[in-house]
């Protein structure tokens, strides 16, 4: 039987989202179960001669109104907006909500456009933990043609989302600088970051000083409150970046919201991209023997154009420290990777940072075992969490014990019990 063109296209448009059928049905189970909390809320509203509902309004990415209603008084005042969900107004996965997008991302999402603007979606799960590593319109691109599954999957983790990383923000501040547990702290976009390791240093009275970098996560401040040197050492550095969710968490502590998670794995593709982009080039320093050379020819085969101006183990005497610079200036490297762990391979840089000629220098902990394939990445989705560390600690299980499940806990009593963030 012949199909009007429209109904076909309707028909085709329906299945490129799954897992929207289930919007009625968890929205209704969720507003039987919050009925206590919505007859307390009315009452409070009632109570303070205020209208129980409250409008509000936004636009999704693609500039389209989105209304919808919560209490104006008492607890969980979000749950109403669950009714406009029930009577298909908005959707529980959908378009982002208060999400910028450029206007070729935008044309890029027209087809989508029959799909509501949604309560969670995988744009605001993947960089409210900080990170920017996917492109808006494949992240979406992907959400949209998922499995049920899936749709029900990103339910679950813009739940867990929200509960670590709460949108509320309009209380925290976002200086370019401040301190965290003593340890100075710059507040930088990932662009931000990389713009600055490729920058040359302008110190014209100093002709080869090497601006030095350090990532700062939780590792470094267990480290750093059992060792003042270490601590000092990273005070020393030209810039330091806030490296995962245990930052982000102290820092929010402490009134404060970090810009992005910047740290040393997700920088590497954009720093090697750049790099190409500007005839950089970057010389590898760490790691176990062959560790570094395996890691450059991949990043090499991975990324054409790249120039790996040389590649050098980490396991050297201090003796020959004099020697290994020499060749890393005989390279004329522009940007060197120092791989060789937590609080080596800060105390090196800091202690030979006028020797090297380099424009920048980053300590990368052990980034190597990544991109030599000797460890392999977590999955995105445990990353968007700030779940990453147990990933590792399964992987292996003997050598960061320590840091994880003994350090992880330290590191949260120093901050809510102790309150030595601040």
């Amino acid at each position: 039987m012949f199909k009007p063109k429209n109904i076909e296209i309707k028909q085709s448009q329906d299945k490129l989202y799954k897992g929207c059928e289930f919007n009625r049905v968890i929205s209704t189970c969720l507003l039987v179960l919050c009925l206590p909390i919505i007859v307390v809320n009315t009452v409070l509203a009632l109570l303070q001669k205020k209208s129980v509902l409250q409008q509000v309004r936004h636009q999704d990415c693609l500039n389209r109104v989105v209304d919808y209603y919560h209490f104006s008084s008492g607890v969980m005042k979000n749950i109403a907006a669950l009714g406009a969900v029930v009577s298909k107004r908005i959707s529980l996965c959908g378009m982002p909500i208060n999400i910028e997008l450029t206007s070729k991302d935008k044309a890029a999402l027209s087809h989508y456009r029959h799909i509501q603007a949604g309560f969670f979606d995988a744009i605001t799960v993947h960089q409210s933990g900080g990170l920017h590593t996917v492109d808006k319109v494949v992240l979406l691109e992907k959400q949209f043609s998922g499995t049920r599954t899936s749709y029900l999957l990103l339910i679950c983790r813009g739940v867990i989302s929200q509960l670590i990383f709460s949108r509320e923000s309009s209380h925290l501040h976002c200086p370019e600088k401040f301190s965290l547990f003593g340890l100075k702290i710059n507040n930088d976009y990932m662009a931000e970051a990389i713009n600055w390791v490729m920058t040359k240093p302008l110190e014209p009275t100093i002709k080869q000083r090497c601006k030095v970098s350090f990532f700062v996560n939780v590792n470094s401040v267990n480290l750093a409150h059992k060792s003042p040197k270490f601590k000092v050492h990273i005070n020393q550095a030209d810039r330091c970046f806030a490296d995962g969710l245990g930052m982000r968490i102290a820092a929010k502590k402490i009134g404060i919201q970090l810009k992005d998670n910047v740290n040393g794995t997700d920088m590497l593709p954009r720093l090697c991209k750049a790099a190409i982009a500007n005839n950089v080039s970057i010389y590898l320093l760490g790691g176990k023997p062959n560790v570094a050379e395996t890691t450059a020819k991949n990043l090499c085969g991975q990324y054409p154009g790249l120039q790996i101006a040389g590649s050098e183990h980490g396991y050297f005497e201090a003796s020959s420290s004099l020697k290994v610079i020499d060749k890393i200036n005989g390279s004329n490297a522009d940007i060197l990777l120092v791989a060789m762990g937590s609080p080596a391979q800060e105390k090196w840089l800091i202690q030979h940072k006028n020797l090297i000629n380099c424009r920048t220098a980053l300590a990368v902990g052990g980034l190597f075992d990544f991109y030599s394939g000797k460890i392999s990445r977590a999955p995105l989705w445990m990353r968007e969490l700030g779940m990453e560390w147990v990933w590792r600690l399964i992987q292996e299980p003997k050598v960061k014990f320590t840091r994880y499940i003994i350090g992880n806990p330290l590191f949260l009593i120093r901050t809510f019990i102790l309150n030595q963030a601040s």
